[in-house]
């Protein structure tokens, strides 16, 4: 039962779907971090359906690839664009540790977050009009599964930021079989998405440039900031996820 509980928690906490079994239990929230990848493994069979319905209904490219950036955003009612933001408010600002501590925790939004968005969005929108064309359906669970994974490792891994919703979960003993779930979880997609597929280095060329930049990406991140957050998650998956649909556009 505590599963179940678990999964749903994300599925309410990190997609704005309708959630079919609404249940909180505050001391699994570890729990609910390890299930980021099934959360992103239905934000991923959703998206590969809502592709391959424009496509049958022969829409015009520049209307696919804009509701396809509009989804992945959307569809976590723009939480993870909410984090970038922030993150590159306080990080570009170039203060103090204390003073960009402070900025990332402001409700304010400063020029260094609108800069970076429009940047990250225009990315996002060249990548998906190229990737459109030769991507399998499939391709489109690699995106949210890795990137989701990754952030949820890092959150459950390295030392968070004092004023983080996650300092006491840290101290919840026996992590790591939550970031085996993780891993486990990434694993058996990649796999699922190769059989399916067929294209295996195409697959896993996407999954580590996803997986290596969103490691960078958070580790820049967490030093910049002082330790781990839910808003370095979410810059983490924004970055990750567009190094991943490049990787699609290239390949």
């Amino acid at each position: 039962m505590k599963f179940i509980t678990g999964f749903f928690m994300a599925w309410g906490n990190f997609i704005t779907l309708p959630c079919p079994y609404k249940k909180w239990d505050g001391q699994l929230k570890n729990m609910m971090l390890a299930f980021l990848p099934s959360v992103g493994l239905v934000i991923g069979v959703l998206w590969m359906a809502i592709f391959w319905l424009l496509v049958y209904l022969q829409l015009p490219p520049i209307l696919i690839s804009f509701t396809m950036l509009f989804y992945i955003f959307a569809v976590c009612g723009f939480m993870h664009m909410d984090g970038f933001m922030d993150c590159n408010d306080a990080i570009l600002s170039r203060r103090p540790l204390e003073e960009r501590q402070r900025i990332l925790k402001d409700s304010t939004v400063g020029a260094f977050a609108v800069v970076t968005v429009a940047f990250l969005l225009l990315g996002w929108f060249a990548s998906v009009q190229e990737a459109i064309y030769h991507i399998t359906y499939v391709d489109l669970l690699i995106l949210p599964v890795v990137s989701r994974g990754v952030a949820g490792m890092s959150v459950l891994t390295y030392k968070p930021i004092g004023h983080s919703q996650y300092v006491e979960d840290y101290k919840e003993p026996g992590r790591g079989k939550y970031r085996a779930a993780v891993a486990l979880q990434m694993l058996i997609v990649i796999g699922v998405v190769i059989f399916l597929g067929r294209h295996a280095v195409k697959t896993l060329i996407c999954a580590a440039v996803i997986a290596i930049t969103a490691f960078f990406a958070c580790a820049y991140a967490r030093k910049q900031l002082g330790g781990m957050s839910g808003d370095i998650a979410g810059y983490t998956i924004c970055i990750s996820e567009l190094a991943g649909m490049i990787a699609l556009a290239i390949i």
